[in-house]
């Protein structure tokens, strides 16, 4: 550790004194350090300290000491030396640069350093003007030594030099940069630069008015590689003198040309053409110009042929006659000496001809093309004479031209091809076919010339309007005639007419004459049947029945039969849309005779089958059994069973979408007897289905017309529409199937189903059509619900299900149809195995029975007694409960003597008390002596205030209570009394325990206003003031005309009335519900809080303030989540579960119910876990019960 601050301090001190023998000698001490980490640290630190008093104190000289630098390090501290530079011109800082670089021993590195270092030292020549520092630029670059970089920095360096030349008009730096180019190892970029290089030097002498500096960057334009960027580079040069002060010097090409002396003549041609072609585009004086021509020629003789080329390049540009003579006078000058520019002669001639109209010119070119080029070249310039010639309008002079083309021609391009078309069409449009044949078509092979022909007849029909088109048909007949597949063409032309609307626009006459040249009977008669269709559809749109008329007349003309039919099937389609546009149904019939009178019989099947489609389509559209009908009589007759079974599965399909459309017009109109006649589509279809369709095929075609049905309960959900699917659904053979399919159609319905008990499909689905409305008084819907309880598994379900049908047709006074059923089901309730069941059961179907036949009721009864002692004693008190039931109906219907006397009997033998109070309330109904009523009544209150359960207590109080009021005494009102009030102290749900305390008090108004005494009045007072539910306090207290307290005024529920009508106004204020939140919160029970929050609820809810209502629940919620213990927290939830299903809102009182139920699976005691189990559950029957 020592030996490290000894060397620190000799560090410093050699630092300090700026000795650099003494900075090597402790460089030399540190390189005998034992440890390499050791040594690399001390070398660190001594590096360190040189940086720092390098650059801190303007010593560049310390930093060749630097002992093992990084690369990085290098680059850092050179990049920070050449910055110092750059601002001091200190050339120590320089030189440290290049002492630092030394320190890199790889070239690479070395090289990649100094080509960054020289570009920002140019940078800063150019920023600063100062052209030292490109100069000390220089220095760097010089000592790059690997090509690579110094051609990727010269990249950049060079555009900095163009720059810095151009703003300090220095030409000398272009010049040095010109002499850096081939450096560049990329040709294209070096042309690139080099290009610029040039336009600078150049525009240097444009702007300062010296024409040898122009010349000079045109000297350095013409040695520039790549050709392209040489012509534009040297172009853009002569462009810009034309446009300075130096055009007249730059119009002198004889001395340009004489300045460029070492310039090869290939690329001194080059600048000959550009000079050229400025002085032709901008010398106004065609005689100045022909004159410098002249003594160019004259003076040049390689010049004279770039001279031709540019003054028919002029020519052609320009459209004017004087350059093409010219340029002929010229290439006459050095004739045999050079070849013909034959294409230049014939575009320039075009450009000629066609800005002066005269075609002389280019017929005058024409005799040299055979001269100067071979057959192939020939051909193709024949062809450019001929465009030209065809777009002035000239046709014989084109196709006479065309003529020779077709003649030399060896091998035909697309170009000729389209010429040759464009020339055909013309002869279509001139009536020039043997002109046409004679000149474009002989020369040419035959599979050429059919080509030609298709192409430019198929052209002509798809571009010229139907006018030109009718004039020239016989044009095109005869044009045709040549062409070896006329009849396919013709039809083909026929086809694209169609398509373009020429039947809606002319006479199809026009058409049928063109096809009637087809000579092959099949093809021109397919033709005919075409138009003959398009015609019926063009009427059909413009509802043009004459032209419907001439369609099927046309189809006499078609003599084969099969095409005949297929065109009369495609006239009966158009027909069919217009007669159910029309809501005409005697056009089908009309379409249906026509069918029958052209066709044969064995052909007139296929019609037949439009005629029923049309039929259908009517059907559907219009809502129109009786068009269906008829098609089903049609498809009756048909004889060809492949063809029935084609044609059945639209019309079973129309008669479901009829059947579904009418049921939902039903239901859009609020129609009350909507099953009348509902299902009569439905039974159709479905006879028809089971009458064309094998019994492997039929679940398919069934789920494909449940699918149907389904489609409109999108649109009308309805459970009316159950009726017909489950009509199609029971004809499925296989049970997985079939039970499948009805679960699929209850799942568009579980608005409906969600409060059913049953996991039956079949049960749910016979519910949900009783359910719908007049379901239980239509008897298709009594059928559809016996046929599902057939296949409800369940035995006590599907006996209790048939029992409603029966109860249904004894209300529709259809006693034949209920007999006939109970009688079934009597015959197989021997197959019960459960006696109690089928005690059960027996009783049942004798209460059924009572007001249909007397004596097999009775009988019924009997047989049920008897099976009661193998019922057992689990079942017994529930069976004779049900007999008595049973014998109430009978004695309603037929009292006997003995009646009474045998209920009481069963009734004295039930043990339970629950069944015990439900028997005797059956066998009050029976008695009409008060005496025996009152024994009865007191039995029941007795018995009542003993049931063990408080909540099912409650609940049987609540029903005898009803019994007690109308027909009991003091004594038994007290009683019932003592027992609710003992029982509503059991209660933990406030809600419930309000319900009973309100029934306490109603019961004993009744009693006051039917004794007069008015001790019964304070004692309802005094539980009304008691009851704590400040709702069903206050709503007491307003219905039974008591007087509020004087406290009331102040209460939280006081202001949550008040608040009520504005909120249900939408008038209340942030400031309203701000002020009554706080009076809420200011209760000290969390408990009451939630439920003034509930009340909120349901006040907002009801007036449709939904956002307000969300709110307040949440609210509630947020009170209920934080009581402790959880059974109490279960009970508040289960209370506002209660308030709101009270209020009827469903789907809150579900997930209200299943927080409580939640909270409740978190209480760790099963015993107190299960009772709020059973109170929860229970407080929902009562208020189901004995609430809504």
């Amino acid at each position: 550790m020592d030996g490290k601050l000894q060397i620190k301090q000799k560090i410093n001190s050699a630092i300090s004194s700026g000795d650099l023998r003494e900075l090597e000698k402790v460089a030399s001490d540190i390189s005998e350090t034992q440890t390499r980490k050791e040594k690399r640290s001390l070398y660190e630190q001594m590096n360190a300290a040189l940086v720092e008093a390098a650059f801190d104190e303007g010593q560049p000289e310390l930093l060749s000491q630097l002992v093992e630098p990084t690369r990085e390090e290098i680059f850092d501290l050179a990049n920070r030396a050449a910055a110092i530079y750059s601002e001091k011109k200190d050339e120590a800082w320089f030189s440290a640069i290049f002492t630092l670089v030394d320190k890199l021993d790889r070239k690479s590195h070395q090289s990649d350093i100094l080509a960054r270092i020289s570009r920002d030292l140019v940078q800063a020549g150019v920023d600063s003007g100062d052209i030292h520092y490109i100069e000390k630029g220089g220095e760097a670059f010089d000592k790059i030594s690997i090509r690579k970089y110094r051609s990727a920095i010269l990249s950049e360096i060079i555009p900095l030099f163009i720059r810095y030349g151009q703003k300090h008009r220095n030409v000398e730096i272009m010049q040095y940069a010109l002499q850096m180019l081939p450096e560049i190892g990329d040709i294209s970029r070096q042309s690139q630069l080099h290009a610029d290089v040039a336009r600078a030097i150049a525009g240097a002498g444009i702007e300062a008015g010296d024409i040898n500096l122009v010349i000079r960057g045109l000297l350095s334009a013409a040695e520039i590689n790549q050709k392209i960027r040489r012509t534009n580079s040297i172009a853009d040069i002569v462009d810009a003198a034309w446009k300075s002060s130096l055009k007249k010097e730059i119009s002198d090409i004889e001395h340009i040309l004489d300045s460029l002396p070492d310039i090869p003549e290939e690329r001194l041609t080059e600048v000959l053409a550009i000079l050229t072609e400025q002085l032709l585009d901008r010398q106004r004086d065609k005689k100045q110009v022909y004159t410098r021509l002249l003594r160019i020629d004259d003076e040049k003789p390689w010049a004279g042929q770039t001279l031709v080329l540019e003054l028919l390049k002029k020519a052609e540009r320009s459209g004017e006659r004087w350059f093409l003579e010219k340029a002929f006078e010229f290439n006459a000058r050095g004739a045999g000496e050079t070849q013909l520019p034959i294409e230049e002669i014939v575009l320039s001639g075009i450009a000629v001809v066609e800005k002066s109209g005269n075609p002389t010119v280019l017929l005058d070119i024409t005799p040299l093309i055979d001269e100067s080029c071979d057959a192939a070249k020939a051909a193709q310039l024949y062809r450019q004479i001929t465009d030209a010639l065809s777009r002035m309008g000239d046709f014989h002079h084109a196709i006479e031209v065309m003529k020779k083309a077709s003649s030399s021609a060896q091998r035909i391009n697309a170009q000729f091809f389209d010429t040759s078309v464009r020339l055909i069409k013309e002869g279509v449009r001139r009536d020039e076919i043997a002109l046409v044949r004679e000149n474009i078509l002989a020369p040419l092979d035959i599979e050429i010339a059919d080509s030609l022909v298709h192409q430019a007849v198929t052209d002509f029909c798809k571009e010229y309007d139907f006018d030109e088109i009718v004039r020239h048909i016989p044009a095109i007949k005869e044009l045709v005639d040549s062409h070896r597949t006329q009849d396919t063409l013709l039809l083909e032309c026929s086809t694209i007419l169609i398509e373009r609307g020429f039947v809606r626009q002319k006479e199809p006459s026009a058409l049928v004459d063109l096809v009637s040249q087809i000579g092959e009977q099949d093809l021109r008669e397919q033709a005919i049947s075409t138009i003959a269709v398009e015609m019926a559809r063009v009427g059909v749109a413009r509802k043009d029945r004459d032209l419907l008329r001439h369609a099927t007349g046309l189809t006499c003309e078609i003599v084969d039969q099969r095409t005949r039919a297929e065109a009369m099937g495609g006239i009966v389609d158009q027909a069919a849309v217009l007669a159910v546009e029309d809501g005409d149904l005697d056009l089908l019939h009309g379409m249906r005779v026509l069918s029958t009178s052209l066709l044969e019989r064995d052909y007139c099947l296929f019609a037949m089958g439009k005629v029923v489609h049309g039929l259908i389509m009517y059907g559907i559209e219009q809502l129109s059994l009786q068009a269906l009908d008829e098609a089903g009589q049609i498809l009756s007759q048909i004889a060809d069973p492949s063809l029935q079974r084609q044609l059945a599965d639209p019309l079973i399909e129309g008669y479901v979408r009829v059947g579904s459309l009418q049921v939902a017009d039903h239901l859009s109109r609020g129609e009350a007897q909507i099953f009348d006649g509902m299902m009569e589509p439905f039974e159709i279809a479905l006879n028809l289905l089971k009458t064309s369709t094998s019994r492997e095929e039929i679940s398919i075609k069934i789920a494909s017309y449940v699918d149907i049905m389904l489609e409109y309960t999108q649109v009308y959900a309805s459970p009316i529409f159950a009726a017909p699917m489950s009509l199609f659904s029971l004809e499925i053979d296989g049970e997985y199937e079939r039970t499948a399919m009805i679960q699929r159609i209850l799942t568009f319905f579980t608005d409906y189903t969600k409060e059913f008990d049953s996991a039956d499909p079949y049960e749910v689905t016979a519910y949900l059509l009783e359910g719908s409305e007049g379901g239980a008084a239509a008897q298709p819907v009594l059928e559809l619900m016996y046929r599902l309880f057939e296949h409800t598994n369940d035995v006590y379900a599907r006996y209790t299900g048939m029992y409603r049908i029966v109860s249904a047709y004894s209300a529709l006074e259809n006693v034949e149809q209920a007999e006939t059923i109970i009688r079934r089901l009597h015959e197989t309730i021997g197959d019960l195995s459960d006696p109690s069941v089928r005690a059960i059961m027996l009783a049942d179907l004798a209460g059924l029975m009572a007001g249909i036949d007397h004596d097999a009721a009775r009988d019924y009864l009997a047989e049920a007694q008897e099976t009661l002692d193998a019922a057992g004693s689990e079942r017994e008190a529930f069976v004779r409960k049900n007999l008595i039931y049973a014998a109430r109906n009978l004695s309603s219907v037929n009292r006997q003597e003995n009646d009474i006397e045998w209920a009481m009997g069963q009734v004295d033998r039930i043990e339970d008390p629950v069944e015990y109070v439900d028997a005797l309330a059956a066998v009050f109904d029976m008695v009409s002596e008060p005496a025996q009523r009152k024994e009865i009544l007191s039995s029941m209150c007795h018995t009542v205030v003993n049931i063990p359960s408080p909540y099912v207590r409650l609940s049987m109080l609540f029903d005898v209570a009803q019994f007690a009021e109308t027909y009991g005494d003091e004594e038994e009102i007290e009683e019932l009394l003592n027992g609710m009030e003992q029982t509503a102290g059991y209660i933990q749900i406030p809600f419930i325990t309000a319900m009973a305390q309100q029934r306490m008090a109603r019961m004993l108004f009744s009693f006051y206003r039917a004794s007069g005494k008015p001790a019964a009045r304070e004692r309802a007072a005094g539980i009304v003031s008691a009851i704590e539910d400040d709702r069903i306090r206050y709503n007491l207290t307003v219905q039974l005309d008591q007087n509020m307290p004087p406290s009331w005024k102040n209460s939280v529920y006081a202001r949550i009335l008040d608040c009520r009508d504005k909120i249900r106004n939408g008038e209340y204020t942030t400031k309203d519900m701000v002020t009554l939140d706080r009076a809420i919160r200011a209760a000290p029970d969390r408990a009451k809080r939630a439920a003034y929050y509930t009340e909120l609820y349901l006040i907002a809810r009801g007036a449709g303030q939904q956002e307000v209502a969300d709110r307040m629940l949440l609210c509630a919620l947020e009170e209920a989540r934080i009581i402790r213990p959880l059974s109490r927290r279960a009970f508040v939830l289960g209370d506002m579960a209660c308030r709101i299903y009270a209020e009827r809102y469903e789907d809150r009182t579900r997930e209200i119910l299943d927080l409580a139920v939640s909270e409740a699976l978190n209480i760790r005691d099963s015993a107190i876990r299960d009772e709020v189990y059973d109170e929860l559950d229970m407080s929902m029957r009562i208020i189901q019960e004995h609430w809504l």
